[in-house]
């Protein structure tokens, strides 16, 4: 009888499917809510040249901008400042895209939401690379999606294989 009571405990704690030290905050996961008057999209910023990865992204879409906000996970058990919101121009708004950009100093970044798909693309390009202010920067295009919290992701690619 107690080993009833006990294994379930052991399993749990010692399922293959336990967030990574770097993963131990829960996110929420992809949300995508697509009307005429908005686009919002949330989820984790995913792509190999993101520094926090586990992270949680909010981008709301107007037709004159879009609003980003963002928290990382910095430190097991610990999650920075949220950042933003950093506002974007709307460059094209129709019923099945949405692409806003703005420049920072050393590049220019594009956010592009396909409402067929589903998906958001978040593109960083390298501009003013002959500036002083840019000598050191980055010259490599960065691109990632908006995808759901890592733990998930994991646990869907183990399923997988």
């Amino acid at each position: 009888m107690l080993g009833w009571l006990i294994a379930p405990q052991y399993f749990h704690t010692h399922s293959a499917e336990q967030p990574q030290p770097d993963e131990d905050i829960i996110f929420a996961n992809k949300l995508f809510v697509n009307t005429e008057a908005f686009v919002y999209v949330a989820g984790t910023l995913t792509g190999d040249w993101i520094g926090y990865k586990n992270n949680t992204y909010s981008v709301l879409c107007v037709p004159q901008e879009c609003m980003v906000a963002y928290a990382e996970q910095i430190g097991s058990r610990q999650v920075g400042r949220i950042d933003g919101p950093t506002v974007f121009p709307i460059v094209n708004w129709t019923a099945d895209e949405v692409v806003a950009s703005d420049n920072s100093l050393c590049a220019k970044i594009t956010i592009t939401i396909d409402r067929r798909t589903k998906t958001l693309l978040w593109v960083e390009t390298p501009i003013n690379q002959t500036t002083i202010g840019c000598k050191d920067a980055d010259n490599a295009i960065r691109k990632a999606t908006i995808e759901d919290w890592l733990f998930w992701q994991h646990s869907k690619s183990e399923k997988v294989k």
